[in-house]
Protein backbone atom coordinates (compact mmCIF):
# COMPACT_ATOMS: atom_id res chain seq x y z
CA UNK A 1 0.00 0.00 0.00
CA UNK A 2 2.92 2.29 1.00
CA UNK A 3 4.20 2.18 -2.90
CA UNK A 4 0.64 2.52 -4.35
CA UNK A 5 0.79 5.60 -1.90
CA UNK A 6 4.02 6.86 -3.43
CA UNK A 7 2.65 6.23 -6.91
CA UNK A 8 -0.23 8.36 -6.53
CA UNK A 9 1.70 11.17 -4.95
CA UNK A 10 4.07 10.88 -7.83
CA UNK A 11 1.60 11.49 -10.28
CA UNK A 12 0.12 14.04 -8.39
CA UNK A 13 3.56 15.87 -8.40
CA UNK A 14 3.79 15.66 -12.12
CA UNK A 15 0.86 17.13 -12.46
CA UNK A 16 1.25 19.74 -9.92
CA UNK A 17 4.63 20.26 -12.29
CA UNK A 18 3.10 20.21 -15.55
CA UNK A 19 0.27 22.71 -14.29
CA UNK A 20 2.98 25.13 -13.11
CA UNK A 21 4.80 24.61 -16.52
CA UNK A 22 1.85 25.51 -18.64
CA UNK A 23 1.07 28.10 -16.66
CA UNK A 24 4.15 29.62 -17.66
CA UNK A 25 3.39 29.09 -21.90
CA UNK A 26 2.23 31.37 -23.81
CA UNK A 27 -1.13 30.06 -25.67
CA UNK A 28 -1.31 32.99 -28.63
CA UNK A 29 0.36 32.18 -31.99
CA UNK A 30 0.41 33.88 -34.85
CA UNK A 31 1.13 32.45 -38.60
CA UNK A 32 1.11 35.08 -41.53
CA UNK A 33 2.08 34.16 -45.33
CA UNK A 34 1.84 36.52 -48.56
CA UNK A 35 2.08 36.29 -52.01
CA UNK A 36 1.51 38.12 -54.78
CA UNK A 37 -1.11 37.07 -57.63
CA UNK A 38 -0.84 38.46 -61.01
CA UNK A 39 -4.55 39.17 -60.94
CA UNK A 40 -7.42 42.12 -59.89
CA UNK A 41 -8.07 42.26 -56.14
CA UNK A 42 -11.71 42.18 -57.12
CA UNK A 43 -11.23 38.46 -58.87
CA UNK A 44 -8.79 37.03 -55.94
CA UNK A 45 -11.41 38.26 -53.45
CA UNK A 46 -14.69 36.32 -55.01
CA UNK A 47 -12.44 33.80 -55.09
CA UNK A 48 -12.21 33.81 -51.74
CA UNK A 49 -15.30 34.99 -50.58
CA UNK A 50 -17.42 31.73 -51.72
CA UNK A 51 -16.71 29.02 -49.31
CA UNK A 52 -17.66 26.31 -52.51
CA UNK A 53 -13.91 27.45 -54.15
CA UNK A 54 -12.04 26.34 -51.56
CA UNK A 55 -12.12 22.78 -52.77
CA UNK A 56 -10.39 23.62 -55.64
CA UNK A 57 -7.55 25.07 -54.08
CA UNK A 58 -7.61 23.96 -49.91
CA UNK A 59 -3.97 22.43 -48.75
CA UNK A 60 -5.71 20.88 -46.44
CA UNK A 61 -7.30 17.94 -49.40
CA UNK A 62 -3.90 17.09 -50.26
CA UNK A 63 -3.13 16.02 -46.40
CA UNK A 64 -6.81 14.46 -46.26
CA UNK A 65 -8.57 12.80 -49.15
CA UNK A 66 -11.86 11.99 -46.57
CA UNK A 67 -12.92 15.67 -46.19
CA UNK A 68 -16.41 16.10 -46.56
CA UNK A 69 -17.72 19.03 -46.68
CA UNK A 70 -21.16 20.56 -46.20
CA UNK A 71 -22.91 23.62 -47.02
CA UNK A 72 -25.30 25.78 -45.63
CA UNK A 73 -27.53 27.97 -48.02
CA UNK A 74 -25.48 30.92 -47.67
CA UNK A 75 -21.63 30.30 -48.10
CA UNK A 76 -20.69 34.05 -49.55
CA UNK A 77 -20.23 36.91 -48.06
CA UNK A 78 -20.71 38.13 -44.45
CA UNK A 79 -22.47 35.33 -42.50
CA UNK A 80 -21.58 32.63 -44.79
CA UNK A 81 -20.21 29.77 -43.48
CA UNK A 82 -19.08 25.78 -43.99
CA UNK A 83 -18.38 22.78 -41.95
CA UNK A 84 -16.29 19.80 -42.47
CA UNK A 85 -15.75 16.08 -41.40
CA UNK A 86 -12.22 14.33 -42.10
CA UNK A 87 -9.71 11.63 -40.74
CA UNK A 88 -8.36 14.48 -37.93
CA UNK A 89 -11.82 15.51 -36.41
CA UNK A 90 -14.39 18.43 -37.15
CA UNK A 91 -14.63 21.72 -37.69
CA UNK A 92 -16.80 24.81 -38.99
CA UNK A 93 -15.79 28.19 -40.35
CA UNK A 94 -17.94 31.64 -40.37
CA UNK A 95 -17.16 34.63 -42.00
CA UNK A 96 -17.44 37.58 -39.43
CA UNK A 97 -17.12 40.73 -41.58
CA UNK A 98 -15.90 41.58 -45.40
CA UNK A 99 -14.66 44.86 -46.98
CA UNK A 100 -14.47 44.09 -50.43
CA UNK A 101 -12.30 43.64 -52.60
CA UNK A 102 -9.96 44.66 -49.60
CA UNK A 103 -10.08 41.89 -46.31
CA UNK A 104 -12.06 39.61 -45.54
CA UNK A 105 -12.03 37.91 -41.78
CA UNK A 106 -13.70 34.51 -40.43
CA UNK A 107 -13.48 32.43 -37.69
CA UNK A 108 -12.40 28.80 -37.13
CA UNK A 109 -13.23 26.09 -34.90
CA UNK A 110 -11.61 22.84 -34.64
CA UNK A 111 -12.90 20.17 -32.41
CA UNK A 112 -10.03 18.37 -30.29
CA UNK A 113 -9.55 16.41 -28.03
CA UNK A 114 -8.98 19.24 -25.45
CA UNK A 115 -11.82 20.91 -26.57
CA UNK A 116 -13.36 23.33 -28.99
CA UNK A 117 -9.74 25.29 -30.86
CA UNK A 118 -10.80 29.18 -32.16
CA UNK A 119 -8.79 31.13 -34.09
CA UNK A 120 -9.15 33.89 -36.48
CA UNK A 121 -8.52 33.53 -39.98
CA UNK A 122 -7.88 36.89 -41.93
CA UNK A 123 -7.42 37.57 -45.56
CA UNK A 124 -5.96 41.49 -46.70
CA UNK A 125 -5.93 42.09 -50.41
CA UNK A 126 -3.50 45.04 -51.76
CA UNK A 127 -3.02 46.39 -55.32
CA UNK A 128 0.38 46.03 -56.31
CA UNK A 129 2.96 46.37 -59.15
CA UNK A 130 2.09 42.68 -60.82
CA UNK A 131 -1.38 42.65 -59.45
CA UNK A 132 -2.57 41.46 -55.41
CA UNK A 133 -0.73 41.35 -52.60
CA UNK A 134 -2.63 38.87 -50.66
CA UNK A 135 -1.87 38.23 -46.77
CA UNK A 136 -3.22 34.81 -44.98
CA UNK A 137 -3.41 35.21 -40.99
CA UNK A 138 -4.47 32.45 -38.54
CA UNK A 139 -4.36 33.53 -34.95
CA UNK A 140 -5.62 32.50 -31.69
CA UNK A 141 -5.46 31.56 -27.89
CA UNK A 142 -5.22 27.70 -27.47
CA UNK A 143 -6.42 26.40 -24.21
CA UNK A 144 -4.52 25.70 -21.05
CA UNK A 145 -4.00 22.11 -21.64
CA UNK A 146 -2.91 22.53 -25.08
CA UNK A 147 -0.74 25.39 -25.24
CA UNK A 148 2.33 23.51 -25.48
CA UNK A 149 1.38 23.50 -28.88
CA UNK A 150 1.72 27.03 -29.32
CA UNK A 151 5.24 27.42 -30.11
CA UNK A 152 4.92 24.55 -33.14
CA UNK A 153 1.82 26.67 -34.26
CA UNK A 154 4.55 28.63 -36.87
CA UNK A 155 6.18 24.91 -38.20
CA UNK A 156 3.45 23.31 -38.66
CA UNK A 157 0.90 25.92 -40.24
CA UNK A 158 3.08 28.22 -42.04
CA UNK A 159 3.76 25.75 -44.61
CA UNK A 160 0.30 24.51 -45.35
CA UNK A 161 -0.61 28.62 -45.51
CA UNK A 162 2.31 28.81 -48.17
CA UNK A 163 1.23 25.70 -49.94
CA UNK A 164 -2.27 27.02 -49.82
CA UNK A 165 -1.60 30.85 -51.26
CA UNK A 166 0.00 28.98 -54.09
CA UNK A 167 -2.52 26.56 -54.95
CA UNK A 168 -5.20 29.74 -54.88
CA UNK A 169 -2.54 31.10 -57.44
CA UNK A 170 -2.59 28.47 -59.66
CA UNK A 171 -6.27 28.18 -59.76
CA UNK A 172 -7.17 31.95 -60.38
CA UNK A 173 -4.26 31.92 -63.15
CA UNK A 174 -6.06 28.79 -64.73
CA UNK A 175 -9.53 30.46 -64.63
CA UNK A 176 -7.86 33.66 -65.90
CA UNK A 177 -6.91 31.97 -69.01
CA UNK A 178 -10.25 29.96 -70.14
CA UNK A 179 -11.54 30.90 -73.14
CA UNK A 180 -14.00 30.12 -75.66
CA UNK A 181 -14.98 30.88 -78.98
CA UNK A 182 -18.76 30.15 -80.87
CA UNK A 183 -19.75 31.09 -83.87
CA UNK A 184 -23.16 32.75 -84.13
CA UNK A 185 -23.52 32.41 -88.00
CA UNK A 186 -25.13 34.93 -90.26
CA UNK A 187 -26.80 37.94 -88.61
CA UNK A 188 -27.93 41.30 -90.43
CA UNK A 189 -26.60 43.64 -88.77
CA UNK A 190 -28.90 47.04 -88.45
CA UNK A 191 -25.63 50.17 -88.59
CA UNK A 192 -26.31 53.33 -87.86
CA UNK A 193 -24.18 56.61 -86.49
CA UNK A 194 -21.23 56.68 -84.50
CA UNK A 195 -18.44 58.92 -83.31
CA UNK A 196 -15.11 57.73 -83.83
CA UNK A 197 -11.63 58.97 -84.16
CA UNK A 198 -9.20 56.94 -86.59
CA UNK A 199 -5.06 56.05 -86.67
CA UNK A 200 -2.61 54.20 -88.49
CA UNK A 201 0.04 52.07 -87.10
CA UNK A 202 1.86 48.46 -86.90
CA UNK A 203 -0.55 46.05 -85.90
CA UNK A 204 1.80 45.39 -83.11
CA UNK A 205 0.84 48.62 -81.54
CA UNK A 206 -2.90 48.20 -81.71
CA UNK A 207 -2.67 46.70 -78.48
CA UNK A 208 -0.79 50.28 -76.67
CA UNK A 209 -2.90 52.38 -79.48
CA UNK A 210 -6.24 51.18 -78.49
CA UNK A 211 -6.68 52.25 -74.70
CA UNK A 212 -5.48 55.80 -76.01
CA UNK A 213 -8.30 56.18 -78.90
CA UNK A 214 -10.65 54.53 -76.27
CA UNK A 215 -9.97 56.86 -73.83
CA UNK A 216 -10.28 60.13 -75.83
CA UNK A 217 -13.08 58.76 -77.67
CA UNK A 218 -14.84 58.12 -74.16
CA UNK A 219 -13.60 61.84 -72.61
CA UNK A 220 -15.71 63.26 -75.62
CA UNK A 221 -19.00 61.63 -74.68
CA UNK A 222 -18.59 62.35 -71.31
CA UNK A 223 -17.23 66.05 -72.00
CA UNK A 224 -20.63 67.00 -74.47
CA UNK A 225 -23.29 64.86 -72.43
CA UNK A 226 -23.59 62.29 -75.95
CA UNK A 227 -26.31 60.04 -75.07
CA UNK A 228 -24.82 56.49 -76.67
CA UNK A 229 -26.96 53.46 -78.21
CA UNK A 230 -24.47 50.58 -77.27
CA UNK A 231 -20.88 49.29 -76.58
CA UNK A 232 -17.73 50.54 -78.03
CA UNK A 233 -15.83 48.99 -81.51
CA UNK A 234 -13.38 48.76 -83.68
CA UNK A 235 -13.61 49.60 -87.22
CA UNK A 236 -10.58 47.69 -89.33
CA UNK A 237 -10.28 49.99 -92.39
CA UNK A 238 -7.53 47.89 -93.85
CA UNK A 239 -5.20 44.92 -92.30
CA UNK A 240 -2.25 44.18 -94.39
CA UNK A 241 -0.70 40.79 -92.21
CA UNK A 242 2.29 41.07 -95.08
CA UNK A 243 3.19 44.75 -94.32
CA UNK A 244 1.98 44.09 -91.08
CA UNK A 245 0.23 47.97 -90.75
CA UNK A 246 -3.20 48.47 -90.36
CA UNK A 247 -5.95 50.99 -90.34
CA UNK A 248 -8.76 51.05 -88.06
CA UNK A 249 -11.29 53.55 -86.14
CA UNK A 250 -12.56 53.33 -82.32
CA UNK A 251 -16.18 54.20 -82.27
CA UNK A 252 -19.15 54.42 -80.10
CA UNK A 253 -22.61 54.11 -81.49
CA UNK A 254 -24.93 57.21 -81.41
CA UNK A 255 -28.89 57.65 -82.33
CA UNK A 256 -28.28 60.39 -84.26
CA UNK A 257 -25.61 62.76 -86.28
CA UNK A 258 -23.49 64.47 -84.90
CA UNK A 259 -22.07 67.50 -85.56
CA UNK A 260 -18.48 68.01 -84.16
CA UNK A 261 -16.20 71.05 -83.59
CA UNK A 262 -13.90 71.92 -86.77
CA UNK A 263 -10.53 70.41 -86.16
CA UNK A 264 -11.73 68.18 -83.52
CA UNK A 265 -10.30 64.05 -83.65
CA UNK A 266 -13.43 63.11 -82.73
CA UNK A 267 -16.04 63.24 -85.91
CA UNK A 268 -19.25 61.14 -87.32
CA UNK A 269 -19.75 58.36 -89.41
CA UNK A 270 -22.53 55.91 -90.47
CA UNK A 271 -22.62 52.26 -91.20
CA UNK A 272 -24.90 50.79 -93.41
CA UNK A 273 -27.18 47.34 -93.20
CA UNK A 274 -25.32 44.60 -94.28
CA UNK A 275 -24.79 40.97 -94.08
CA UNK A 276 -21.99 39.80 -91.58
CA UNK A 277 -20.63 36.53 -90.13
CA UNK A 278 -20.71 36.92 -86.36
CA UNK A 279 -18.60 34.97 -83.91
CA UNK A 280 -18.49 35.63 -80.23
CA UNK A 281 -15.25 35.03 -78.23
CA UNK A 282 -15.63 34.83 -74.34
CA UNK A 283 -11.96 35.32 -72.64
CA UNK A 284 -8.82 37.77 -72.64
CA UNK A 285 -8.06 39.65 -75.56
CA UNK A 286 -4.91 37.42 -76.00
CA UNK A 287 -7.25 35.33 -77.32
CA UNK A 288 -8.58 37.42 -80.17
CA UNK A 289 -5.89 36.59 -82.92
CA UNK A 290 -7.37 32.77 -82.39
CA UNK A 291 -11.18 34.10 -82.67
CA UNK A 292 -10.35 35.78 -85.90
CA UNK A 293 -8.70 33.10 -87.06
CA UNK A 294 -11.62 30.83 -86.48
CA UNK A 295 -14.10 33.63 -87.80
CA UNK A 296 -12.48 33.43 -90.93
CA UNK A 297 -11.74 30.21 -91.86
CA UNK A 298 -15.72 29.53 -90.57
CA UNK A 299 -17.10 32.51 -93.18
CA UNK A 300 -14.94 30.81 -95.66
CA UNK A 301 -17.27 27.93 -95.40
CA UNK A 302 -20.69 29.54 -95.94
CA UNK A 303 -22.11 27.64 -99.17
CA UNK A 304 -24.34 31.02 -100.92
CA UNK A 305 -21.84 33.64 -99.03
CA UNK A 306 -18.26 34.50 -99.87
CA UNK A 307 -16.52 37.06 -97.47
CA UNK A 308 -16.82 40.42 -98.95
CA UNK A 309 -13.26 42.25 -99.23
CA UNK A 310 -14.24 45.37 -99.98
CA UNK A 311 -16.65 45.20 -96.60
CA UNK A 312 -14.77 46.49 -93.28
CA UNK A 313 -14.73 44.00 -90.08
CA UNK A 314 -15.22 45.18 -86.92
CA UNK A 315 -15.72 43.76 -83.38
CA UNK A 316 -17.83 45.17 -80.62
CA UNK A 317 -16.40 44.99 -76.78
CA UNK A 318 -19.89 44.25 -75.06
CA UNK A 319 -18.64 44.39 -71.78
CA UNK A 320 -15.35 46.55 -70.34
CA UNK A 321 -11.70 45.26 -68.24
CA UNK A 322 -13.08 48.35 -65.79
CA UNK A 323 -15.78 46.82 -64.14
CA UNK A 324 -15.10 43.22 -65.42
CA UNK A 325 -12.24 41.42 -62.77
CA UNK A 326 -11.87 38.49 -64.83
CA UNK A 327 -10.75 38.35 -68.13
CA UNK A 328 -12.09 35.09 -68.72
CA UNK A 329 -15.65 36.87 -68.81
CA UNK A 330 -15.26 39.63 -70.99
CA UNK A 331 -16.60 39.47 -74.11
CA UNK A 332 -16.24 40.69 -77.86
CA UNK A 333 -18.42 40.07 -80.81
CA UNK A 334 -16.62 39.65 -84.23
CA UNK A 335 -18.41 40.90 -87.95
CA UNK A 336 -16.83 39.83 -90.79
CA UNK A 337 -19.04 41.20 -93.91
CA UNK A 338 -20.45 39.11 -96.73
CA UNK A 339 -21.97 38.47 -100.00
CA UNK A 340 -24.07 36.73 -101.70
CA UNK A 341 -21.85 34.34 -103.90
CA UNK A 342 -22.60 34.40 -107.54
CA UNK A 343 -23.93 30.63 -107.61
CA UNK A 344 -26.62 31.71 -104.95
CA UNK A 345 -27.54 35.06 -107.36
CA UNK A 346 -28.44 33.11 -110.60
CA UNK A 347 -30.16 29.91 -108.53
Amino acid sequence: MKILKYILLLILILIVIGAIYLATLDGKYEVTRSRVINAESELVFNELNDYKNWEAWGPWYEQDSTIQETYPANTVGEGASYSWTGKDGKGMMKTISVDKPNRIDQEIVFETPFGDMLSENDWILEKVDGGTKLTWTMKGELGFFSRFMAGSMEENMGPMEERGLELLDNTIQKKVKEFSITHNGLVDYSGGFFLFTTTSSSIEEIGAKYPLMMLKVNNFVNTNNVRTTGSPFTIYHKFDEEGGTAMYSVCYPISEKMITPIGSDIVSGFMERGMYFKTTLKGGYENSENAWTEAYDEAAKLPDYDIDDKGEPFEIYVNSPINTPNPADLITEIYIPVKENAISLTE
